[in-house]
């Protein structure tokens, strides 16, 4: 994988933000780079480059553009036969290896214990604090009964969040340590059962001046149009030669509610091509113009008010359940 390292969280083309509530996922700077300076310093620090990313963002913040002419294929119709799982080594959609994938231990876990292992994920994102009004709550993301659960419940705000505008709900998020870039990437997941998202993406390079994000999905496991959709999405918000925001949402209708089942999901990040699969079947393909840089692996649940509807209080505590995570590189000469 070169360079180990979320289209947009709605499923109509992301929206710049604008709101108090959007601002916060590019103004809610890191906990460690108070008293971070760039003045003078000829090697930036980690804090530096994530401080630098998130002032990114904020500068982003531009006009939506139309996005450049893309080689694309979505998928028409249900999934042909899937196949099978021969070898839990292999990418469902590869078991014979014909790719010559190896494993990349960096986001390998198939979360057997009963803790999260701080050497590959952090809870919360340092850059944003959630979309409101549910905000990400650490302590909603647990590793039990041999699975990582990020819950989506009822609860209050610390008051300082109060002040920002955040109520009556919390959420979760986690990212890897580690940044990531071309390879596979593979999760058996199942949607949290209300409107809450529950989402697989990638987001936030280390190089200056870029701010890109891809979106392996974002599904509603509750509603009255959203929960058989799956969403796919590529955004380019800020890099050389782009003056605003762009991006390329890609849908594909399922025969099945996502909360009511596990399935596997499947990203191939290449240099030529994006791919996505679910239950080891491609399902869509679109060129690869603009994500080389590395960027954290993320895994979240957010309220959507204009996209997926709230949560039913009914329909809550609501949980985003997930297997496992694995990674390969393919093996170089």
């Amino acid at each position: 994988m070169a360079g180990l390292a979320k289209a947009g969280p709605t499923g109509r083309p992301y929206q710049p933000p604008t709101d108090s509530n959007q601002r916060n996922k590019g103004a809610d700077l890191p906990r460690w780079t108070t008293g971070v300076t760039l003045a003078g310093m000829k090697t930036p620090t980690r804090a530096c480059l994530v401080l630098m990313a998130a002032l990114a963002f904020v500068a982003a913040r531009g006009a939506e553009i139309k996005a450049p002419p893309l080689a694309t294929w979505t998928l028409k119709g249900p999934l042909p036969t899937t196949p099978q799982r021969l070898d839990e080594t292999l990418p469902l959609s590869d078991q014979t290896n014909r790719s010559g994938w190896t494993r990349v231990e960096a986001f390998w876990d198939e979360f057997n214990g009963t803790a999260l292992d701080n050497n590959k994920w952090a809870r919360g994102l340092d850059w944003w604090t959630g979309r409101q009004p549910a905000w990400f709550n650490p302590s909603n993301v647990t590793v039990q009964g041999g699975e990582l659960r990020l819950a989506m419940r009822r609860d209050t705000p610390p008051a300082g969040l109060v002040r920002q505008g955040y109520t009556n709900y919390s959420s979760a998020a986690l990212h890897s340590v580690a940044r990531a870039g071309y390879g596979y990437y593979e999760i058996r997941s199942q949607a949290m059962g209300s409107a809450g998202s529950s989402a697989f993406w990638f987001q936030v390079e280390e190089t200056p001046g870029w701010l890109t994000e891809i979106d392996v999905f974002e599904l509603c496991g509750r509603g009255a149009v959203q929960e058989r959709v799956y969403n796919m999405n590529a955004h380019v918000f800020r890099a050389a030669g782009v003056e605003g925001h762009w991006d390329n949402h890609a849908e594909w209708a399922a025969p099945w509610r996502w909360a009511d089942g596990w399935h596997v999901f499947g990203f191939e990040w290449g240099a030529e091509e994006l791919r996505w699969y679910v239950d080891g079947v491609l399902l869509h393909t679109q060129a690869n113009t603009h994500w080389h840089n590395p960027l954290f692996l993320i895994f979240d649940s957010e309220t959507m008010p204009e996209w997926f509807g709230m949560p039913v209080d009914a329909d809550l505590p609501s949980t985003f359940r997930i297997d496992y995570v694995r990674a390969w590189k393919k093996r170089g000469p």
